[in-house]
Parts: structure tokens; sequence; C-alpha cells
């Protein structure tokens, strides 16, 4: 198997140093992984509460919207007097 650095102990160190910044880019990516997975779990949780809302919002909106139509009929009964 090839090496990337000669096989002396300047080499050695140099692939000792290698090894470790593998090892922490490899941890680093981990810790990547692991926040993209939690971000797709929150992303999945906070877009169902946005779709709850957004029926509750509507919900209210008819509501609103009958109300309106109520408070209208009132105020032509009222000037009809």
């Amino acid at each position: 198997m090839p090496t990337v650095a000669p096989a002396t102990a300047e080499g050695s160190w140099m692939l000792a140093e290698a090894l470790l910044r593998c090892l922490s880019a490899r941890d680093r990516l981990n810790r990547v992984l692991a926040d993209l997975r939690a971000l797709v779990v929150d992303c999945a949780w906070k877009a169902r509460a946005i779709e709850l809302m957004l029926d509750r919002c509507t919900e209210q909106q008819h509501e609103l919207t009958g109300v309106v139509d109520l408070l209208e009929s009132i105020e032509s009964g009222l000037r009809a007097g």
C-alpha cells in the first residue's frame, strides 16, 4: 500500500498529523450530520405547527366574515329604522 509520507521520523509525524486531521474532519462531519438530522425533525414539527395555525386562521377568517355579514345586516336594519 503506498504511503503519502516517506518512511522516516518526519514522514511518521506527517502521517500522524494527517490522521489527526482526518479524525477531526470526521468528528466535525458527524456533528454536522447530527445537526442536520435534528433540523429535519425540527422543521417537520414546525411545518405541522404552521399548518395547524393556518387552519385555525382560516376558521377565524370564516367566523369574522360571518360576523361582518351580521353587522352589515344589523346596520341596514338600523338605517331602515
